[in-house]
């Protein structure tokens, strides 16, 4: 019986997996203008205005950082010039100037502070330093880490809620095994998920099944749509997704392997949306003109206490 339940689990992992030759490594990665992330302590920081890249500086909101960093603020009368406040130490900017004051002393920036959309964006990595903070600027996945890189599990960061008004989403051949749990490691091994746990675009970074994920995001390369994810994961198959879109079956979409770039310690992997199998397994004639944005939810297929989906925020 154990026999049989393990032959289960491993044919629901490789029905999601594709065959490519893994690339050598590429220091020189493909490049997308993909949002750029702040987070502090490994969560996002929260803005209402997107983080901006100018003259090789990523300038944020200074209410969104000085709100991450519990810094304190004084502001002049006209919103010109900004004085953050941590501990024993004063950082002091104005709009449209370069120069800064830090602690009394003279420093000069690499870019001025400005406005957009009615919000005084200040440089990041000067601000947060300043103030005691490591900043790292990560260019394979477009974050700004300040503070701790530990980033928390989709445990620590999801609820589980009940299975059932997601499972009109699990039909066609692939569904049954999909909603096992194939960690033979589990006492349930083989039986079905009862749970599962959703994923928003700002739950990003998370550990899932032990491995760092930076980010999922939609980029398309030569007209084609891929799910890019960026992780540390050094195994041969890359995270497998699925889509899920309501009189539809279950699609699972495996990486492209000869795709993967590496650099440093992080990986990018890339899995394709139009799938030829689409046609043979479900008879999907006119499967090139599937779209992203078309799923109502990504299915993620990873060792993991619940069936783990991800809002589709790439529509």
């Amino acid at each position: 019986m154990f026999r049989k339940l393990l032959i289960i689990g491993v044919v629901a992992v490789l029905s999601f997996t594709s065959i490519g030759v893994v690339a050598a490594d590429q220091t020189t990665p493909r490049q997308f203008n993909l949002p750029i992330k702040v987070l502090y302590n490994a969560r996002q920081i929260a803005s209402d205005v997107q983080p901006e890249l100018k003259n090789d500086v990523v300038f944020v909101p200074f209410r969104a950082v000085a709100n991450a960093l519990g810094a304190q603020l004084d502001v002049t009368p006209d919103w010109k010039t900004i004085t953050f406040l941590r501990d024993e130490r004063k950082v002091t900017i104005t709009i449209g100037s370069k120069t800064a004051y830090v602690n009394g002393q003279k420093k000069e920036l690499l870019a001025a502070p400005y406005v957009k959309n009615g919000r005084t964006m200040v440089p990041t990595r000067f601000v947060s330093e300043q103030l005691g903070e490591t900043v790292e600027w990560d260019s394979l996945s477009r974050y700004v880490w300040i503070g701790h890189k530990d980033v928390p599990t989709l445990e620590e960061v999801t609820e589980k809620v009940d299975i059932k008004p997601y499972l009109h989403y699990f039909t066609g051949k692939y569904a049954e095994n999909t909603l096992k749990i194939y960690d033979y490691r589990s006492p349930d091994f083989g039986k079905h998920h009862t749970t599962v746990r959703i994923i928003k675009e700002t739950d990003w970074p998370l550990v899932i099944a032990g491995t760092p994920i930076a980010r999922v995001d939609r980029v398309v390369i030569d007209g084609k749509e891929y799910f890019r994810t960026v992780s540390t994961q050094k195994g041969l198959l890359g995270l497998p997704f699925y889509l899920l879109q309501t009189g539809q079956p279950l699609k699972p979409r495996g990486e492209n392997t000869s795709m993967r770039e590496y650099v440093s310690e992080w990986r990018a992997f890339y899995n394709p949306v139009i799938d030829s199998f689409d046609e043979i397994d479900f008879g999907i004639k006119d499967y090139k003109n599937i779209k992203l944005k078309d799923a109502e939810y990504i299915g993620v297929r990873s060792r993991s206490d619940s069936v783990i989906l991800m809002e589709n925020y790439f529509k």
